[in-house]
């Protein structure tokens, strides 16, 4: 089951009585189903509080195994869109040791022993935003670490729109600019492989952007 989070909504619920995808996706399945007791669903991965778009659930343990194991194996391909003021390289790839340090994640630093990240970026857009120049960047992520995009991102100098939390400018109730638009795996049973796509649409910080051609 191939799901929208949208921004500001859980993965799975806290205890704190906020939105939450999976909770929102069993309860479709259990009225679409008329399922009379609690469907099964199981979270796969997870994608930030303040970052909206794709996530994957599984409808079976079997299907969970599987899905989870092709994460491990960094088999399934991950896009995201990235807003971030300022106009970085055209494109480059990034890798970092990152830690893990309370409520953030930072590169390590000489002597620290971290684990490494990676993604690839590249420039498909600018605009204006605010008043001011932000690049649309198209981001493949190759590795996965808490908050890593954005980790790495902003120790570019480039951090994402609406992320205070990374450098970023002041944002709308804490929603940042990053959206996970497209996921391609294998089906967990027939290996057939699949490929969604997803565009943020009305989701703030996307419709404020004004584009121009790069």
């Amino acid at each position: 089951m191939v799901v929208v989070k949208p921004p500001l909504w859980l993965a799975q619920a806290d205890g704190r009585e906020r939105p939450d995808i999976l909770s929102w996706a069993r309860n479709h399945i259990e009225v679409a189903a008329n399922k009379p007791g609690r469907a099964y669903l199981g979270l796969c991965h997870r994608l930030d509080y303040a970052a909206g778009g794709l996530m994957v659930l599984a409808k079976t343990s079997k299907a969970a195994r599987r899905i989870s194991q092709q994460f491990r194996d960094r088999t399934i391909k991950k896009l995201y869109y990235a807003l971030v003021a300022g106009t970085p390289p055209e494109s480059g790839g990034l890798v970092d040791e990152l830690i893990r340090d309370r409520a953030i994640t930072r590169v390590a630093l000489p002597g620290e022993k971290g684990t490494k990240a990676s993604l690839n970026f590249k420039v498909i857009g600018q605009g204006e935003f605010n008043g001011g120049l932000a690049t649309l960047l198209a981001i493949q992520l190759l590795t996965g670490f808490k908050h890593q995009i954005r980790c790495q991102l902003a120790n570019l100098g480039f951090p994402i729109i609406g992320d205070v939390k990374y450098g970023g400018r002041q944002g709308a109730t804490g929603v940042i600019g990053l959206w996970a638009y497209e996921l391609t795996l294998s089906h967990p049973i027939s290996q057939e492989p699949l490929t969604f796509t997803e565009k943020p649409g009305v989701f703030w910080p996307w419709p404020q952007l004004r584009p121009r051609g790069v």
